[in-house]
């Protein structure tokens, strides 16, 4: 995503009104009502005159859906499935840069800036025909500003109170101005959900959210696919092709000959190294999409001998980015210095690149009294090439300053659990923005309670204050600064080894048309087609 000083001029005050415009048990959601009007738009306008439209479109990805519900869900493939069904008053534009209205057509913000009165289109019905009311948006806000095990509480814990003096207006009441409230009611955990829905499957524990999006989820069978239908009561106009179906692959390689033996018809994270060959084969296509997509080294500092700073600070100086650039990315990124995306806003131009130095992290480790280096398990997701790559890459690089690597893989599940727990030491972490504000992966660093500091256990009481004292500041100017001081802590202290920032890797026929990720890592899929 590019962030640019723009987006804040965008959310100040001053803008008062805008106007214009996301086990193997089998569980099915409830058929949707027909709708005429919605299925005529269905067929594709980029049809070729030989051929026609194909109504079903298969992708194939490397991971399943974790938890359904927006307010705790905590891996990207399962929020970019959700910012399909579910929508809010506002959304991110495509190019990830902006703030658009969504299910609010236009809103007042008062002359003191805490309190938003948003109008919402009017008709609007969720996929299975039942129409949105202000119970269903009440409920909705309620159990994201309560869900306090849920790691997006920083999108709504300014929130005082949320009215609904009808179905089609929805007033919130701020604790405080904020400069990014309208950009935290894009997040996926501020949607508006059908509350009838929830109750009559008993929760979301194996059911996706009735939503208002483009699409639904029709069937979902754990670890093996996902159906989404085009929603026949969709407000906006219809995607184009009718089903979609995610299937799981967890094995890379596997994805990529599917891909080429035509079983499929899109896949997505492509392993960087077959990122040519499948471009170079007869009827496919492969296309790096830009992103916000950040890779780090997660490094447990709770653990005895990572609670030493000088040890963090050897291993990363041990750690050679370009080669693990040059050798796992084929050119699809860069280095990074800081935990932020260089196109984020206020990200920190001052940090500069620590030397890939195997003395001088020699020299660190005597000092931190582990003059012959010390053994170390890494943990690695199992199946994905570019993570068992990188683990390879380190174990080597560090041996050279006599640090034994041990590579344990583990299924994704496995993984996320140790990890959750604290019971790792190092494994590599993952993120991509979700919003247009550096507000959500601030929350996700230093409000400690969310991700215990992105499971790194680093604790920095001063960190909290400076990211609370940036979420109320509406002075562009000293909220940059906040912001690029919490990533001057976060270099000094290492608890992350910032590895590099990287696009999305996605392959298709050359049949498939429309296929769209925002830099955001969104499905934009309404115009996705293939023609037979």
């Amino acid at each position: 995503m590019k962030r640019f000083l723009s987006m804040a001029v965008a959310l100040t005050l001053s803008m008062a009104t805008l106007a214009g415009c996301g086990s193997s048990a089998k569980t099915t959601s409830s058929a949707p009502a027909s709708s005429k009007a919605a299925a005529s738009k269905t067929a594709s306008s980029s049809a070729k005159a030989s051929g026609k439209t194909a109504d079903n479109i298969t992708i194939a990805t490397n991971l399943d859906a974790t938890t359904p519900d927006p307010t705790i869900v905590d891996d990207n493939d399962t929020v970019w499935k959700l910012e399909m069904v579910l929508q809010g008053l506002t959304m991110t534009s495509d190019d990830g840069t902006k703030i658009q209205p969504c299910l609010a057509e236009k809103w007042d913000v008062s002359a003191d800036g805490l309190t938003y009165t948003f109008n919402i289109r009017k008709g609007l019905k969720f996929a299975d025909g039942n129409a949105v009311t202000k119970e269903d948006w009440l409920w909705s806000f309620d159990r994201a500003m309560n869900a306090k095990e849920g790691y997006w509480i920083f999108a709504c814990q300014n929130i005082d109170k949320v009215e609904a003096p009808d179905d089609n207006t929805l007033v919130i009441h701020l604790k405080a101005a904020d400069a990014a409230t309208l950009s935290k009611l894009s997040c996926f955990n501020m949607t508006v959900q059908e509350k009838a829905f929830y109750d009559k499957n008993g929760g979301y524990d194996n059911t996706f959210p009735m939503g208002t999006g483009s699409y639904y989820v029709k069937e979902w069978v754990r670890d093996d696919h996902m159906t989404f239908e085009a929603n026949p009561n969709y407000w906006g106009t219809a995607p184009k092709t009718k089903t979609l179906k995610f299937t799981v692959v967890t094995d890379d390689d596997s994805r990529v000959m599917q891909l080429k033996s035509g079983d499929v018809d899109v896949i997505t994270e492509v392993p960087f190294s077959a990122m040519s060959t499948v471009k170079s084969t007869d009827g496919l296509d492969a296309v790096g999409f830009d992103s916000t997509a950040c890779k780090y080294l997660v490094l447990n500092t709770t653990d005895k001998v990572l609670s030493n700073e000088k040890v963090r600070k050897a291993l990363l100086m041990a750690t050679d980015k370009q080669q693990l650039v040059d050798m796992c990315l084929y050119g699809y990124g860069e280095p990074s210095t800081s935990y932020m995306p260089k196109s984020e806003l206020y990200y920190n131009t001052d940090l500069k690149t620590v030397s890939y130095d195997v003395d001088a992290a020699k020299k660190l480790l005597a000092e931190a009294g582990y003059p012959n280096g010390f053994d170390i398990e890494f943990l690695v997701r199992s199946g994905n090439s570019l993570y068992e790559q990188i683990a390879t890459i380190i174990k080597d690089q560090w041996a050279k300053i006599g640090v034994n690597v041990t590579l344990t893989t583990l299924e994704t599940g496995s993984l996320l659990e140790k990890e959750t727990a604290m019971k790792h030491q190092i494994c590599i972490g993952s993120w991509s923005d979700d919003i247009a504000d550096p507000s959500q992966l601030g929350g996700y660093l230093w409000n400690f309670d969310a991700s215990q500091c992105f499971y790194t256990g680093y604790n920095n009481p001063d960190a909290t204050a400076l990211y609370k004292a940036a979420e109320t500041e509406l002075n562009d100017a000293k909220r940059g600064d906040y912001y690029k001081q919490l990533q001057q802590i976060s270099y000094d202290a290492v608890h992350l080894v910032n590895l590099f920032t990287v696009k999305y890797a996605v392959a298709m026929k050359k049949s498939v048309t429309g296929f769209e990720k925002t830099p955001l890592g969104a499905y934009r899929l309404d115009n996705l087609v293939k023609t037979e």
